[in-house]
């Protein structure tokens, strides 16, 4: 009975590593689509004759801003309905997809690997989505806070202030205690609706998390940014859901700096 029971056991597993990873493995190509799709938004293609410079700003709509990070030009309008419009929603969710669901790979493949065969891509997809609409959430959030605030697009202050919270935040012993448990999945049902129940709590719990961790970064994106701040960025989080070594590890703190000059830079620049 232990001898088939241990058979049954390898084969579960041997079924998951083949086909439960399916999901896992679609997560960074979506990514990498997401990524060319902001790529193409930030390209410098003219628009029709006697367009204002917010006429291709990029997902978040952005114009020019000065060096103080107030917006000149059409991006005023923008700025005042930044947490409203359809497009900065838009942009925001394309932005989660590039950032964050590299992160949530081990969590699709864990959630796989413990499910019957026939829930093996519909339990993964359950806690991506929670953690994805859970992100929408927060950024529709601090969208409405920076409108209700008067934070102009592109702010300057507004992501170096955030920059410096995510750089300060990471010799908290807290968050070297969160880093240790990013790898813990909560408990999940192999199926069914109790399936479905938890692995939407453990998509849930992965996005609590993972706003402890990369919040600031997050936030540094809603009036705004440039790819390199973003880039900058997502290098940060991903090295170090590689490398949990919290303040041991001076990569990421190099790159949330990178992140800091980009901001200024393309401030400086002109948008």
């Amino acid at each position: 009975m232990s001898l088939l029971t241990g058979r049954t056991l390898g084969s579960r597993r041997r079924t998951g590593r083949s086909n439960g990873t399916r999901v896992g493995d679609a997560l960074p190509v979506l990514s990498g689509a997401a990524w060319a799709v902001l790529l193409l938004g930030a390209l410098p293609i003219p628009g029709p004759p006697g367009a204002g410079s917010g006429s291709h700003g990029g997902a978040h709509g952005l114009g020019a801003v000065d060096p103080l990070g107030s917006a000149t030009g059409p991006a005023t309008d923008a700025a005042a309905s930044v947490a409203v419009t359809p497009a900065w929603i838009a942009g925001w969710l394309l932005m989660v997809v590039a950032m964050m669901w590299p992160l949530l790979v081990p969590l699709a493949n864990r959630i796989a690997g413990g499910s019957f065969p026939s829930w093996r891509i519909g339990l993964p997809i359950v806690a991506i989505a929670v953690s994805t609409m859970l992100w929408l959430a927060f950024g529709v959030v601090a969208g409405a806070f920076a409108q209700l605030a008067a934070i102009p697009a592109g702010s300057l202050w507004w992501q170096l202030a955030a920059f410096t919270v995510a750089g300060l935040a990471r010799w908290s012993a807290r968050r070297a205690r969160l880093l240790t448990r990013c790898a813990v999945t909560p408990p999940i049902a192999p199926g069914g609706g109790r399936g479905i129940r938890t692995a939407a709590r453990a998509g849930a719990v992965e996005w609590r998390r993972c706003a402890i961790l990369c919040g600031p970064l997050m936030l540094a994106m809603v009036p705004g940014h440039s790819v390199v701040v973003l880039a900058a960025a997502s290098l940060s989080v991903w090295w170090e859901a590689r490398h949990p070594r919290a303040w041991r590890d001076p990569v990421p703190l190099a790159l949330i700096v990178v992140a800091g000059i980009g901001a200024v830079g393309s401030t400086l620049l002109g948008g």
